[in-house]
Parts: structure tokens; C-alpha cells; sequence
């Protein structure tokens, strides 16, 4: 089932289709709201570990995860496996967030979706793409796909999915009630589509603690904000 925010919501002229989705990985916790289409979020991590401290096998464990042409951009990274990782990160982030978006998670096959990318114009080179899906063979053009690259030493990918309504799985109804406009002209849809999807705002956890439970926060070893 799909998370969402069943009350109270904003205003149906301010956003009809208000809804949200989380992630987390490593030390990082994101956040996606979208007005007028179904977003799905997801970080990645720039390389995973076992149990025992030792990298993971990429290319074994999530072989049939990717296509053969996402194969083949992980490698165009050169012989170094961590700069592989960190293409193959990109394209995981965005397959979880597209799924995220769908609703169905994992019970998708993630090999069924490819991801094409471009660069994102007015950032620094190799920090954001904008992407497209093709599903089963199939380009999906009304779905949209931004990525950035999250700062800090261990950085990661954040990829966000924008997606229509109609795409969505919902075996109960229970979100999709939730949606008060499904009918958007082409150029309604496309302007929604192509809106601009700014880098994460990044702020302490302290910062999201309401002041009355801060004491409580601060006494389980968290740190008081500044």
C-alpha cells in the first residue's frame, strides 16, 4: 500500500493533488511533495556493505535489476568499482522512486523499467540529470525523473518521480481518493510535469522536533539546535 496524507490537505485550487512520499538511507532522510502529480522519492547510498563490513557484489546481486544498456552505462565509469557504484546508485535510486510513485513497489519487475538521462542545466557537471523512463519497451513521456547529487562526504543520489494519476496502483482506492483532479489539458499536464524540481533543502533532524518533545530528543542523545 501506498502512504499518503489522508487530512488535512491544502486547499484543492492551491494543490488538488497534494501528496508526499519519504525515503531514508545511510544518515539521510528525504522528503517530495507534489501539487498535481504523483511523486515518489528515493536516496541511494554510494556503496552497500555486508553483514561483515565487505562490498557488496553489484553486478551478481542486482544483475537482473538493471538493463543492458543501464549495464553498460555503469561500466562506461572506467575499471574503478566504486565510480561504477555510484552510476549503478543513480539508476537504483530512480527505479525505487519509480515504483514508489506507482505504488506497487518491489512487486514491480525493476529490469522492465530503463532510465535515459540528460544532464540538468545550471548545476555543476555530473551533480543533476533529468531523466526519462521507457517500461516494457514502451516510452512513458508523461512521466518525469530529476536526480541530485546530495552534498556531504558520503553523498548520495536523490532521484524524484513525477507521475499521472492514471499510472498509479491502488488496490484499495484509499489514495486515489485522496486526488481531486484527474483531467489535465496537454499543456496543464506538461507544465506540471516540467515544473522545476530544486535540490533538496537540507536541514537538522533537530530542526523537525516539536519544541515540547525537544528536552526528550535532546536526553536520547540528540543535539539541540542551534
Amino acid at each position: 500500500r501506498k502512504p499518503f496524507l489522508a487530512s488535512p490537505l491544502p486547499s484543492a485550487a492551491e494543490a488538488p493533488n497534494f501528496n508526499v512520499n519519504v525515503s531514508h538511507e545511510g544518515s539521510w532522510v528525504v522528503c517530495a511533495a507534489e501539487p498535481y502529480c504523483v511523486t515518489g522519492i528515493d536516496v541511494a547510498e554510494l556503496r552497500r556493505f555486508d553483514k561483515k563490513g565487505q562490498p557488496i557484489d553489484f553486478h551478481k546481486s542486482f544483475r537482473e535489476q538493471l538493463t543492458e544498456a543501464e549495464w553498460a552505462d555503469v561500466r562506461s565509469a572506467g575499471d574503478d568499482l566504486d565510480a561504477q557504484y555510484e552510476v549503478f546508485s543513480r539508476y537504483w535510486s530512480a527505479k525505487e522512486a519509480f515504483v514508489k510513485a506507482r505504488g506497487d513497489g518491489l512487486a514491480f519487475a525493476l529490469g522492465d523499467v530503463e532510465f535515459r538521462w540528460e544532464p540538468l542545466e545550471g548545476f555543476p557537471e555530473r551533480s543533476a540529470f533529468r531523466g526519462t523512463a521507457i517500461v516494457q519497451g514502451k516510452p512513458r513521456p508523461t512521466w518525469s525523473f530529476v536526480q541530485h547529487r546530495m552534498p556531504g562526504e558520503k553523498p548520495h543520489w536523490t532521484t524524484v518521480a513525477r507521475a499521472p494519476a492514471s499510472d498509479i496502483v491502488d488496490a484499495h482506492g484509499e489514495f486515489t481518493k485522496t486526488l481531486r483532479t484527474r483531467s489535465f489539458s496537454e499543456a496543464q499536464w506538461s507544465a506540471a510535469l516540467h515544473a522545476p524540481s530544486p535540490p533538496c533543502k537540507v536541514v537538522p533532524v533537530a530542526a523537525l522536533v516539536p519544541s515540547d518533545d525537544v528536552e526528550g530528543y535532546v536526553l536520547s542523545g540528540g543535539s539541540r539546535q542551534a
